[in-house]
This record gives structure tokens, sequence and C-alpha cells, in this order.
């Protein structure tokens, strides 16, 4: 395959991401990620989410949208951005912790929460994918995850795999943090009307 050449456009994976049904999980997807004591440390010492919000969730959207809608180079290139952006994100959390961005684990959660946003949407809106269309879905996915460059073990290696791993994180390492807690009950409280999409302001 031509590496300039783009995804073809009905596939699995870029059918469920486009959908606009997608913003009814986003929400969900957040706090799945940041519910991460890793993720969780360096959301609070790191990132601007709480001065600037909306522009925050477009950043990170715009980059799903080049890790899987674009080209082979360009998907290339935005995790070679993610990577020297997250090269600085380490430090010590609340309870003495040390944390890092680049931990493999924490960055495979990261991963897979946006390949379960996309199948939760479907479940919850009571149209399922089947089993071999979850199987597509993750064939399709999985390269995408196995660029960063994760050492073997980290990343569940089918679709089959992915709930147990799912059911094992939520059970075994993610923690109700301030974080969590913030996108859950204050941050659409606080947060500045967005600009665009203005249709989110009523909401």
């Amino acid at each position: 395959m031509d590496s300039t050449a783009h995804p073809d456009p009905l596939s699995p994976l870029r059918r469920g991401l486009s959908e606009w049904r997608m913003a009814l999980v986003a929400w969900r997807l957040l706090v799945l990620q940041v519910s991460h004591p890793v993720v969780a440390a360096g959301t609070a010492e790191h990132s601007t989410y709480r001065a600037h919000p909306w522009r925050r969730i477009e950043h990170t959207m715009g980059s799903g949208q080049r890790l899987v809608c674009a080209d082979r180079d360009t998907l290339r290139r935005e995790v070679a951005r993610l990577n020297r952006a997250h090269k600085r994100i380490t430090g010590t959390d609340e309870h003495g912790r040390a944390y890092s961005a680049r931990d493999p684990a924490t960055q495979a959660w990261v991963l897979i929460t946006l390949y379960e946003a996309i199948v939760a949407m479907r479940e919850l809106s009571g149209d399922p994918y089947t089993p071999r269309e979850l199987a597509e879905l993750y064939a399709e996915y999985r390269p995408i995850c196995e660029a960063f460059g994760l050492p073997e073990g980290f990343l569940p290696s089918t679709a089959a795999e992915v709930p147990a791993y799912i059911d094992s994180v939520v059970r075994e390492r993610l923690e109700f943090g301030e974080q969590a807690r913030y996108l859950l009950y204050d941050m659409l409280r606080e947060a500045p009307r967005p600009r665009r999409p203005r249709y989110l302001g009523p909401v």
C-alpha cells in the first residue's frame, strides 16, 4: 500500500469516529481516561483544560482525526508530535507516586478508550456491533495503536480480549479523584460558553 494513500473513507473505524453520536459518549471517554491516576496527575499539573476546556477538547479531537482519518505519513508525524509533547509530562502525584505520560500501560489505556467509546456509542444507541464487525473495527484500529511503539503485551491482541482488559483496568487501576470529580460535576457549570460549535451553548 502506498504510504501516502488515504484510508478507505467507508472503513468501520472512520465511519464510527465520524458519527455525530460520538458527541454523546465524549464525556464518558474523558472520564475513563482521567480516572487513570497517571492521566489525572498529568492533567492536574501540565494541562490547561480548566482555563481553556473547549480549545483543549478541540485539539484532542483534531489529534484523533489525524491519527485515524489521515494518510500514513500524517499518522507518523502525529505520533511523533504526541510523543514529544508527552515526554515532558512527568512528576510525582499528590500521593507521592512517580508518573510519566510515556508509561506504556497508561498509553495503552488512553488508546483503547477511544476504541471503546466507538463501541459504547453503538451499544448505548441500541445498535451494537456484531462480533465480526468488532473484529474488523479493532483490526483496523490496532495498527494505529502499534504506531506508538508500545512493548508487546500492553494492548489486547483481539477485539474479543478488549472487554476483559477494560474490566481489569477499571477494577484494579482507575481511581475516583479530583480530576474525574471535576469533569463529572463542575466543568460544564464553570466552563465558558463554547464559541463553536454554537449549538452546544444551550446544551
